[in-house]
């Protein structure tokens, strides 16, 4: 563990301890984040994305396998078929780092659109080379194949030593825009993330994000790792 010293406050030790404890992120506290009712069903197919983010911390510093946790949780909470992908590398040994920076890699549903099929239709042959690269024939035809999803509201409320802290919220201010957003994650009415740079204060994080699910029926069938 490198030796570098970092001022910190009494409260953002808090927050490193239950950043560093990483539990799997199949786990979840019901504290935490909870979902808040269901939209109209609709027909979804699994859409791949993958994404390189870099977190600059200014008061909250997390070690890499509690940041890979973290945002696995937050992933899986929002509708990401099975287990998200994450991988932090790490500078200086598994200590707090100061600017890690997260390869991602997530399935999750999109409501089905002619353009949606047509960029499927036209992604097929290097889905194909992909699959057959990695010994998964049935992948091409998983890309497809449709099944029901809803709408969600899901709320992620800042708990001491929960899975998610107050001292998250500059994750969270990172990470909408980065990855959330372009994933179809949107903050739903009375959604509030109050960031205080250097300081991790009570009721900072208040979210209430929409994001499309796959009904549980179709997320068992579905499931399979988001990994290499």
């Amino acid at each position: 563990m490198s030796r570098r010293r970092l001022r910190i406050g009494p409260a953002l030790l808090l927050a490193f301890a239950a950043a560093a404890v990483g539990v799997p992120a199949g786990a979840q506290t019901a504290a935490d984040a909870s979902p808040a009712g269901a939209g109209p069903t609709v027909n979804a197919v699994w859409t791949e994305h993958e994404f390189t983010f870099t977190y600059f911390g200014r008061g909250t510093y997390y070690s890499c396998g509690g940041l890979e946790n973290k945002i696995a949780y937050i992933l899986a909470e929002l509708g990401a078929r099975s287990e998200p992908w994450v991988r932090v590398g790490c500078l200086d040994g598994t200590g707090v780092q100061l600017m890690p920076t997260a390869r991602i890699r997530v399935a999750v549903p999109a409501a089905v659109t002619p353009e949606l099929l047509t960029q499927l239709a036209a992604e097929k042959p290097k889905r194909e080379l992909i699959a057959k690269a990695q010994g998964k024939g049935a992948a091409v035809d998983g890309a497809t194949a449709q099944f029901p999803a809803e709408q969600r509201i899901v709320e992620f409320t800042g708990r001491r030593l929960g899975r998610i802290d107050d001292g998250d919220c500059e994750l969270f201010e990172q990470l909408l825009p980065q990855v959330l957003e372009p994933l179809g994650v949107r903050e739903a009415p009375g959604s509030s993330l109050r960031c205080t740079p250097r300081a991790s204060q009570f009721g900072s994080v208040q979210l209430r994000l929409e994001s499309l699910h796959a009904q549980p029926a179709a997320l068992a069938e579905s499931a399979e790792p988001a990994g290499p």
